[in-house]
């Protein structure tokens, strides 16, 4: 007998499925920039090829066979019977980029949760979180944004290594850091206990 799918069920796995897709999102619009830095269309401010080599050296191609691994195995269950690419990256470097875009293209439609007693077959994507939901694969789509996470983590850091893009993080802890020292100078009284010992 089949086991029922909850409403909260499905509204989980949309969840996650939309989770998944912000950091596949995310790691794919830095992969791409970091591509075409590689293919030479975007400028730079460290020389070319010191920057292609730094890129080409960080790709972290275990992580992202992880991500083309766990994406395929997802597809499959999504989206049965539809031809897919192939996953090993040795054959086809692009493997976890194709897979990513399919998801991507794919889940942007989730509509509004169903409870359901079985599982539905089909690639309709907003049948996704109950086919996730009922084939028991809500921890892949974790696993997904979790690899992707890490891949966009590598991208980002190669990408303002070889000076193509701004790290942000790094000005906006400047800025926190600025921040806080003006509220000790000027709000807790730091200016005060400075120009007292100045004077004493």
């Amino acid at each position: 007998m089949a086991t029922s799918i909850t409403t909260t069920e499905v509204q989980r796995a949309a969840t996650e499925l939309a989770r998944m897709r912000r950091s596949l999102g995310a790691w794919m619009r830095v992969r791409g920039r970091n591509d075409r830095v590689l293919a030479g269309t975007v400028p730079v401010t460290k020389p070319r090829v010191y920057a292609q080599r730094v890129i080409a050296s960080s790709r972290n191609l275990g992580v992202e066979q992880d991500l083309a691994t766990q994406l395929y195995a997802l597809l499959q269950v999504v989206m049965p019977g539809q031809p897919l690419p192939d996953p090993d990256l040795a054959t086809n470097p692009n493997g976890a980029v194709q897979l990513a875009q399919i998801a991507m293209a794919g889940g942007h439609t989730v509509g509004a949760p169903v409870a359901t007693g079985g599982i539905f077959s089909g690639a309709t994507p907003w049948l996704w979180p109950v086919l996730i939901v009922g084939a028991v694969f809500l921890t892949v789509t974790t696993a997904i944004s979790s690899a992707a996470d890490v891949a966009k983590d590598h991208e980002e850091k190669a990408c303002i290594q070889a000076g193509a893009c701004t790290d942000y993080g790094f000005w906006l802890k400047a800025g926190g850091i600025a921040m806080l020292a003006w509220l000790a100078w000027h709000k807790m009284g730091l200016r005060e206990t400075f120009t007292k010992k100045g004077g004493s």
